[in-house]
């Protein structure tokens, strides 16, 4: 009962008969759809995460819209997001609205994927109401119209198909499995033509959204590809760290996930060729299917280039297979030939000059090794996880690990290379280096930096082109960000000023940040200002007739464009009225 709703009633029916109207729709999606029906994860599946990760971190709010039909003052929808701070649709009890008008949150797939199910965390309420009209909150997929092919959940005054005895609902909802199209939250006023909701309503609203979290399975059917299979390791006789170089491609696809290498059935490389600052690391899995936080989580296309040991391999012929897998499970063998591999003799001198040239003219590079037992089999083990989050004021780290050959003896005496590659950036960058110790342990320091992807690689020689080994750390870097407030007591009806800074390198365009009070026990957002290029912003914020002392804090959302931070927040500042 929304903006569409008009074309469904009769423009003189009686608030009783929309309420009748309204009920027999429910109970019909109620029975036909299944509110909270499970999806399920199949092959071609992958999962959109908004606002809240799995393990609590922040999320963007990538595919995410918004749009208003009507309203008045105070009405206003928003989809910044992150823990404790949904995004929100709200039709305001400031101002009497006419049936017909909402406020909408929107969901889209990126391109290529379709909307196949998942969940949303949701808080409804539709409590305020008039003559011949209803306050309403509803849940809409595929299309934005109010049908009971669309409308898969409601709450409306007057009614209680909330589940729950009342007007309101919070809580998982499952959104229908196989529908397509997008996604919508609404918070309405329905009734007759020309009526409005003006009496009623609750938390300040004649109707209203919160959308706390969502994670959305979408289906893909692309299929990877690769061109420019090549490298040494596919020229005869190959020997020692070959190389294995290929151009990977995932075209409407979530992008090139993982590159898979067998040699004679055996998987000799599994990883992922880059993780694009972060964004190509899973959050989580569900029911099969990968989490990301991003509409594009992998590169569309990716030149790769591996190091292959094929020390270990006997001379002869070999079967190699080479599989790209994207984000959503989809898989293609792109290479299955053979190779060929004839190891170097132990303390062969190599070949004497040939007639003609002269050894004194033909410079030899001489490789020398890199710690006491150089190895291409090294392994790199680390003394932290994998993935860590950091506060924007604690963002140096020491990274501590070992270093040992293929049989696990320590390596001493090597050399290290510490890396970063920012989010965002294709490329890393040597920003230090550390030396193993006689059991082959070390101590890297890594200065302080933004949201990246953290290396220690190990080159075996001098003269080697690859690293032999390389252990990678993700570390998310919380936004840092300060807030103040003047004056800190006025009046009920008064104004302060909240101003701030965004720490960091900041882009050009500014970065948005979401300014909160605490208000009835939870976090309200109330404005969401742009900064300057340095990170500046001020908001001037008039009180409504409140009494008390009032918490208010700064949010800056991760994810956004040219801010290689994760989500963070001010501390606290407080506001007495009287």
């Amino acid at each position: 009962m929304d903006a569409t709703m008009n074309k469904y009633e009769n423009g003189h029916a009686s608030h009783a008969l929309l309420l009748a109207l309204t009920l027999t729709l429910t109970l019909t999606l109620a029975v036909g759809s299944g509110w909270f029906a499970a999806s399920s994860a199949y092959a071609g599946s992958w999962m959109e995460v908004s606002c809240v990760n799995p393990s609590q971190s922040a999320a963007p709010s990538e595919g995410w819209s918004s749009f208003a039909a009507g309203g008045g003052y105070g009405s206003n929808n928003s989809t910044a997001c992150g823990p404790g701070s949904p995004m929100y649709a709200i039709l305001s009890t400031d101002a009497a609205v006419g049936v017909g008008s909402a406020e909408t949150l929107q969901y889209a797939p990126p391109g290529g994927s379709t909307l196949i199910g998942g969940s949303v965390d949701v808080s409804l309420y539709a409590d305020g109401g008039g003559y011949n009209a209803s306050g309403t909150a509803v849940a809409y997929t595929p299309n934005y119209a109010y049908d009971g092919s669309d409308v898969f959940f409601q709450c409306a005054s007057g009614l209680t198909p909330c589940a729950n005895g009342t007007n309101d609902f919070a809580g998982v909802l499952g959104v229908p499995s196989g529908r397509g199209g997008n996604l919508y939250l609404s918070a309405g006023c329905g009734g007759a033509s020309g009526y409005a909701c003006n009496s009623g309503g609750s938390e300040g609203a004649w109707s209203l959204v919160r959308l706390w979290w969502a994670n959305l399975l979408l289906s893909n059917e692309a299929t990877p590809s690769a061109s420019g299979v090549g490298g040494t390791l596919l020229s005869p006789n190959a020997e020692g760290t070959a190389e294995l170089t290929l151009d990977a491609a995932d075209p409407g696809g979530p992008g090139v996930y993982l590159v898979i290498v067998e040699i004679d059935g055996k998987a000799v490389y599994s990883g992922t060729p880059n993780s694009d600052g972060g964004k190509c690391v899973p959050v989580g899995t569900s029911g099969g299917a990968l989490m990301f936080d991003y509409g594009q989580p992998c590169p569309a296309s990716e030149s790769v280039d591996l190091p292959i040991n094929t020390s270990a391999l006997a001379n002869g012929q070999h079967t190699l297979k080479v599989v790209v897998q994207d984000a959503a499970g989809n898989s293609a063998v792109v290479y299955d030939g053979t190779i060929s591999t004839k190891q170097p003799a132990e303390n062969s001198l190599g070949a004497l000059p040939g007639p003609g040239t002269s050894a004194g003219n033909v410079p030899t590079p001489v490789a020398v090794p890199n710690g006491t037992t150089a190895s291409h089999t090294a392994q790199l083990t680390l003394g932290l996880k994998r993935k860590i989050t950091r506060t924007y004021a604690h963002r140096t780290l020491r990274v501590t690990g070992r270093l040992v050959d293929g049989q696990g003896n320590p390596i001493a005496g090597a050399t290290l290379e510490v890396l970063q590659r920012v989010s965002g950036s294709a490329s890393a960058a040597v920003i230090g280096h550390a030396s193993t110790s006689a059991n082959g342990t070390f101590t890297a320091s890594v200065p302080g930096g933004p949201t990246r992807t953290i290396e220690i690689a190990y080159r075996a020689f001098s003269t080697d082109k690859s690293y032999a080994a390389v252990a990678n750390i993700a570390e998310a870097v919380d936004a840092g960000v300060k807030l103040a407030v003047s004056p800190h007591r006025t009046g009920s009806e008064g104004t302060i000023t909240l101003g701030g800074h965004v720490l960091g390198p900041v882009p050009a365009q500014g970065v948005a940040v979401e300014l909160l009070v605490h208000y009835r026990g939870r976090w309200e957002p109330f404005r969401v200002p742009q900064t300057d290029s340095r990170g500046r912003f001020e908001v001037v914020y008039q009180f409504q007739g409140g009494i008390g002392r009032f918490p208010f804090r700064a949010s800056v959302l991760g994810g956004q464009a040219g801010f290689p931070f994760a989500h963070g927040e001010s501390g606290a500042v407080y506001v007495t009225t009287n």
